[in-house]
């Protein structure tokens, strides 16, 4: 990995803050609308922006960026919706956990679907983040039983790990505004189809609303989307991984700037052991970097 891999290991971060930023804004603005409703018009708003990128770049079009994108969305809209419908039958905090799962699957199916080397460090961080997240929800779980939502938020994972390792391979292939549009609309589509799915409907479009379905299809949706999609192309799935799990760190960090809410110790440990591993990852593709940029130098 070049230094390109470093900067794009920041941008990611920076998504990841956003991902955290939208979620008490989303808690708040789903007491009116329903989630798959709202799902369906912050995609719409994010694919409506990206429509002027689409015409400038309309030469690189093809029916193989077009399947790519198709399978990409798909992938990504499985996520969202299966998160989405299987958090009204779980607890946030088994939420949380489940869905983390996908960094401990990155680096399976890195290794399996992508034949791609795994270095040691990068599983004794994705381990160590992933036992940050479970640290960090042990506060608030509320049962042991498996619920329907668990099942539910356990297969969202196994697809945001797929869509994470399908992206990562197929981005070099399609331009990024191009690859970000096609997943973006596909969820839109979808999840305007699947809004009967959930009830009960709930649909007031007050200020409140309007202003967190822009917020996420701005920063959440089109920022965030493009700069997983560009990055993927730099760094290393199981990396990227990594650096996705700080999402439940900024979450709770939001959640007491803008609900007021209570920070646990095991909260304050687990959100610890996860920047650490953000670290770990971030310095490691560094000195590979650098050290590779000395061999190349010494030639």
């Amino acid at each position: 990995m070049n230094n390109s891999g470093v900067k794009y290991l920041a941008l990611l971060l920076l998504a990841t803050v956003f991902w955290g930023m939208t979620f008490p804004i989303i808690k708040t603005a789903l007491d009116f609308i329903s989630p798959v409703t709202f799902l369906a018009l912050r995609f719409t708003v994010s694919a409506i922006v990206l429509v002027p990128f689409v015409w400038r770049f309309r030469s690189k079009i093809s029916a193989h960026a077009v399947k790519l994108g198709v399978v990409a969305g798909l992938l990504l809209f499985l996520g969202y919706f299966l998160q989405t419908v299987g958090l009204d039958y779980t607890t946030s905090a088994n939420s949380g956990i489940i869905t983390g799962l996908y960094v401990i699957l990155i680096p399976l199916i890195s290794y399996t679907y992508l034949k791609m080397r795994i270095f040691r460090m990068d599983i004794f961080a994705s381990i160590l983040a992933f036992s940050g997240l479970i640290v960090m929800s042990l506060s608030s779980i509320s049962g042991i039983g498996i619920q329907t939502g668990d099942i539910l938020t356990l297969l969202s994972a196994i697809a945001y790990a797929y869509q994470i390792a399908y992206v990562s391979k197929h981005s070099h292939e399609v331009d990024s505004f191009l690859f970000t549009f096609y997943q973006i609309l596909v969820v839109a589509i979808l999840s305007a189809l699947f809004i009967p799915t959930f009830e009960p409907f709930k649909f007031s479009l007050n200020d409140f609303v309007i202003f967190t379905i822009v917020f996420t299809a701005l920063t959440a949706g089109v920022f965030s989307i493009f700069v997983s999609n560009r990055a993927l192309i730099y760094v290393e799935p199981t990396a990227a991984g990594v650096i996705f799990v700080g999402e439940p760190i900024f979450a709770a960090l939001f959640s007491v700037i803008l609900l007021n809410e209570k920070l646990s110790l095991l909260t304050l440990v687990g959100g610890i052991m996860m920047v650490s591993a953000m670290f770990i990852v971030t310095y490691a593709r560094h000195v590979r970097a650098t050290g590779l940029a000395r061999a190349l130098s010494s030639n």
